[in-house]
């Protein structure tokens, strides 16, 4: 099977200050990976290289085994939807935000199709929204906010999808409704990569894990075999009990 995504030997710095150092993982099609690490570990910094917002000053990302490099912007729209950790928004209504992530499927009159327009309101509808179509993004709160968004990245319709705290903002059902959603574009074939604090969330939703620390890729696996109490004193400086989950047997991180 041909890696959705592949990195090899990549760094990159940030002028002196190295933040990723010679990352090498391989990313299949329709799985759903998680990535975490302390603060500073280089999670977003490694999102924005595998987007192609960033170009790796050492090694190569590859899509579709070819080079991201290769690829032009329109072309990688069509090919990866990112949800970054912070959005600007402008007085668009949510219905007009969502429908920018149809934009690199419009034609040369610019205006959306009917499809495109069944399509925003199947986004919408799936993230809670579709009764906010009319409002103005900038009068809603964090957490709508945080949907819309993630409703316009659903809209792309592309093979991967790269999310950077896609649950910031969002109360424990909007979570856990978030993670579930992921797992369902996982299903229809999609690569899902996602930037988490949370570990739990981590380890109750993603099919792969990577872990990161000043840097490097200390470890990465199924949730069960990389979540140890040792690895957890180790990256995050915390000591936990060995717990699983009494139906999924998946491990759970407390203190």
């Amino acid at each position: 099977m041909v890696d959705k995504i592949r990195l090899e030997g990549v760094s990159y710095s940030y002028e002196r200050e190295s933040v990723l150092k010679n990352i090498n993982l391989r990313l299949q099609p329709s799985r759903f990976y998680g990535i975490v690490g302390p603060n500073g570990a280089g999670k977003s910094t490694l999102l924005k290289l595998m987007d192609a917002y960033l170009k790796p000053q050492q090694g190569i990302v590859f899509l579709n085994d070819r080079s991201l490099a290769t690829y032009s912007l329109s072309d990688l729209a069509r090919e990866i939807a990112m949800v970054p950790q912070h959005s600007h928004y402008f007085p668009f209504t949510v219905e007009e935000m969502v429908l920018l992530g149809r934009t690199p499927f419009y034609t040369r009159l610019g205006k959306p199709s009917e499809a495109d327009l069944e399509i925003a309101k199947e986004v919408m509808e799936v993230t809670g929204i579709r009764h906010l179509a009319h409002r103005l993004v900038s009068d809603l709160s964090g957490g709508e906010r945080q949907r819309a968004t993630l409703a316009r990245a659903f809209a792309q319709r592309t093979g991967v999808l790269l999310l950077d705290e896609p649950t910031t903002h969002l109360d424990l059902e909007y979570q856990i409704n978030t993670c579930r959603l992921l797992k369902d574009r996982v299903e229809e074939g999609v690569t899902v990569v996602a930037v988490l604090h949370d570990l739990n969330l981590v380890a109750s939703f993603c099919d792969h894990v990577f872990v990161l620390d000043k840097g490097n890729l200390i470890t990465e696996g199924v949730p069960t075999k990389v979540f140890t109490p040792d690895l957890i004193e180790e990256v995050f400086h915390v000591s936990i009990a060995r717990l699983h989950h009494p139906v999924s047997g998946r491990p759970i991180i407390v203190p």
